[in-house]
């Protein structure tokens, strides 16, 4: 059976290219019944969140198959948040989310951002929610994994160190948690 990655990158031509070495190397571990698409989102250097919802539910409504969300940064923020409003669809098996920011913990005016207050009721159908942190990311505080944390308890929740906002050294949990949600949809 044939999977497909939409991985939502997160804000910056810099961390564009980031991600670019993650997918690669998924591409490359996974093999051919992975699939990855990778958008690219203009102005990434100035995100908006109509920018990054658009292109997550432009590809994701294009995709026939299986799904898994992979999200980086911002743009896993804006796919919690767009799940916060919309019904996960039964084509998605599974989220892995990392170095997440959690905008409701900040002091500026970031409410465009910010996940909805009914955030449960439309994720609660999914069990597969997979959120990375490392300690060592020197972007996104720990105390706001742990607000995620709170809100979902039931997500599969990886701890990691020794890595960067990059989360290059998180390819072999990213594969092992692929093809782990990939078999547990009936492959």
């Amino acid at each position: 059976m044939n999977y497909e990655i939409l991985f939502i990158q997160g804000a910056g031509e810099v961390t564009r290219a980031e991600e670019q070495v993650i997918a690669d190397a998924l591409k490359t571990e996974l093999g051919d019944d992975f699939a990855i698409l990778l958008p690219t989102i203009k102005d990434a250097d100035q995100p908006t969140y109509l920018a990054w919802e658009n292109a997550l539910i432009t590809n994701l409504n294009s995709l026939p198959g299986k799904v898994i969300l992979l999200g980086h940064s911002f743009g896993a923020s804006v796919i919690l948040k767009h799940f916060s409003r919309e019904p996960v669809p039964d084509k998605v098996i599974g989220m892995i989310l990392f170095g997440v920011p959690y905008w409701k913990d900040q002091n500026w005016d970031v409410s465009e951002y910010e996940i909805e207050d009914d955030f449960l009721a439309n994720l609660s159908k999914l069990d597969n929610i997979y959120f990375y942190h490392s300690t060592d990311d020197e972007v996104i505080p720990y105390e706001q994994f742990k607000s995620y944390q709170k809100l979902i308890p039931k997500a599969h929740w990886k701890v990691l160190s020794g890595m960067n906002h990059s989360y290059h050294g998180a390819i072999p949990d990213m594969i092992q948690d692929i093809q782990d949600l990939a078999g547990a949809s009936g492959s």
